[in-house]
């Protein structure tokens, strides 16, 4: 008869995804996540499967955990440009933070270390990028209806771009120590609202 699982899987899961979020995929190993976890390597592949399925299971939490975090300041009310101000402010100040390490987004760094070599990654990777992709474009045309919205760009392409600049200023974070750098980056991608 097997035993009951001692452990708490969400924490498991939280840690393993910070760890793999500060170290990437590559440079985690199972003897990491085993001590950062406090869970035997047997009991994380009896219930996590292999460190391949542990990371994609952390990849989905990540997804899930943010699906409304910067986002919904793109819902609110209010002046277009006031709204995507705040919203970049609110991602500055995640990126910047010394309290995770200025590591910068998951699903970002995940893209350039693993986006071309694991095809159930990339898949992975891609669903996070669309959704992102769509909540900038259901902003854009909200507005576009308020006539706020007045570029040479289509409402797809313009929220590629401000999906590439979220992309960029969680990248320069990591480089940056002057806020300032990564909102004069902000205020140029706003001037898409002029």
């Amino acid at each position: 008869m097997a035993r009951p699982r001692e452990f708490d899987q969400d924490a498991v899961l939280q840690k393993a995804m910070e760890l793999f979020w500060e170290k990437g995929y590559e440079r985690t190993s199972i003897q990491d996540l085993v001590k950062r976890t406090g869970v035997h390597r047997g009991s994380l592949y009896d219930t996590f499967g292999d460190k391949n399925q542990l990371f994609l299971t952390c990849l989905d939490r990540f997804r899930e955990g943010n699906r409304g975090h910067a986002y919904t300041i793109l819902e609110e009310q209010g002046p277009a440009k006031d709204v995507l101000w705040r919203y970049f402010q609110r991602l500055i100040d995640v990126a910047m933070s010394d309290e995770n390490g200025r590591r910068g987004c998951l699903i970002a760094n995940t893209a350039m270390e693993m986006g071309k070599v694991d095809p159930v990654v990339a898949f992975r990777i891609e669903a996070y990028t669309l959704e992102m992709e769509t909540n900038f474009k259901k902003f854009l045309m909200r507005a576009q209806q308020q006539g706020e919205l007045r570029t040479k760009h289509t409402v797809q392409e313009t929220a590629r771009f401000l999906l590439n600049t979220r992309n960029g200023l969680y990248v320069l974070a990591k480089i940056a120590t002057d806020r300032q750098v990564l909102e004069d980056a902000a205020k140029v991608a706003m001037s898409i609202l002029d």
